[in-house]
């Protein structure tokens, strides 16, 4: 018994031994998130130093793979990416405080898409910035001292792509300046549809992610950007002068007709399948105004307002997190029905 114990345990301790002595130097994969998923700012102020502007070297190699240097002793796992892709920025984070090897040495490679790259010395860590020339996804690979990143047009990696565009931020309030409620809830809803939508397919855009004002511009160049097939704005209601008005309501843009699936198709399948999930009513579908966003969208594109502020109950049942999740899974329902309708015109086309 103890002979055998003995030779298992051996076993398993050479078996360990050449797992270790195998990896040694090989390429470990750097998981890239997005400015959704995680925020490199952290709090952290830039020190006297200021930015450091980052030397850039077009070198022959895959295209759209370029190698940024790497701190030696730094670890696969103090090495964090972000992909800013509102301000076409990849961020790249690591926690060391040697900032020399940027001095000698450059981000090599294929960098035709880096506009400009600047280092910022940070109390805890260095934060690379590189300044891209659109939106791009991003896999990053670490093999000893260098990280290779591949960009690639995000349409190359999802079949569709779609851009949630929560109402308000920052100074702006929404519908409801008062408690932040109106500017709050459409961007909590928006992140809960990410998580929630479940198809591989689609990539979910958001227009932003925190509390910060967006211009209409950017807002609408961000779509731009992606080339993105579909568009939805959430936002909410108000109306003192009928404090028991209640409901969702979809918004469609007339003017602009698309066949086959257009915006009064996309505006009734996230509205209906939110109404289902939610178990709220549904108000029907209106026209957009002339000053409304949807006007600048050349795609599906509509506007769901979650519902009434100025109704008390209804403002209640939205400070709910069950409910919100329902609103995010009946619009993830929406996109999903959306995105089959699509596919199915483009098989019929193929025919």
């Amino acid at each position: 018994m103890r002979l055998s114990l003995w030779l298992w345990v051996t076993l398993f301790g050479v078996c360990m031994a050449v797992m270790l002595w195998y990896g040694r130097g090989k390429t470990i994969v750097i998981a890239d998130l997005s400015q959704d998923e995680a925020d490199l700012r952290s709090g952290q102020e830039e020190d006297d130093g200021g930015r450091n502007a980052l030397i850039l070297q077009q070198d022959d190699g895959a295209p759209g793979c370029f190698r940024v240097p790497i701190p030696k002793g730094v670890k696969p796992e103090q090495v964090v990416i972000e992909n800013r892709y509102t301000d076409r920025e990849l961020w790249i984070c690591i926690q060391s405080q040697d900032p020399s090897v940027y001095g000698e040495n450059p981000v090599s490679g294929d960098v035709s898409r880096i506009r400009e790259g600047f280092l910022q010395v940070r109390e805890s860590d260095l934060l690379l910035r590189l300044k891209m020339d659109g939106v791009m996804e991003y896999r990053s690979t670490m093999e000893g001292n260098g990280l290779t990143v591949e960009c690639y047009d995000p349409h190359e990696a999802y079949e569709y792509l779609v851009v949630l565009d929560p109402a308000g931020g920052g100074n702006d309030g929404g519908t409801d300046p008062g408690d932040g409620c109106g500017k709050e809830l459409p961007l909590e809803v928006a992140k809960r549809v990410q998580r929630c939508l479940d198809m591989p397919e689609v990539k979910v855009y958001l227009t932003r992610s925190e509390d910060v004002e967006v211009s209409e511009e950017d807002r609408v160049g961000l779509w731009e950007a992606l080339h993105a097939d579909l568009y939805i704005r959430l936002s909410v209601s108000a109306d003192e002068g009928n404090p028991d008005l209640y409901g969702l309501l979809g918004y469609y843009n007339e003017e602009y007709f698309i066949p086959g699936f257009g915006n009064v198709q996309l505006a009734d399948a996230v509205t209906r399948q939110t109404a289902i999930a939610s178990s709220n009513r549904a108000l029907g579908l209106r026209p957009a105004g002339e000053d409304s966003i949807l006007l600048e969208i050349a795609a599906p594109a509509a506007e769901l307002s979650l519902g009434y502020l100025s109704n008390p109950k209804e403002r209640a049942l939205m400070q709910k997190e069950d409910y919100r999740d329902r609103l995010a899974a009946g619009i993830a329902a929406g996109i999903r029905e959306a995105c089959e309708k699509l596919d199915g015109l483009s098989r019929a086309g193929e025919r």
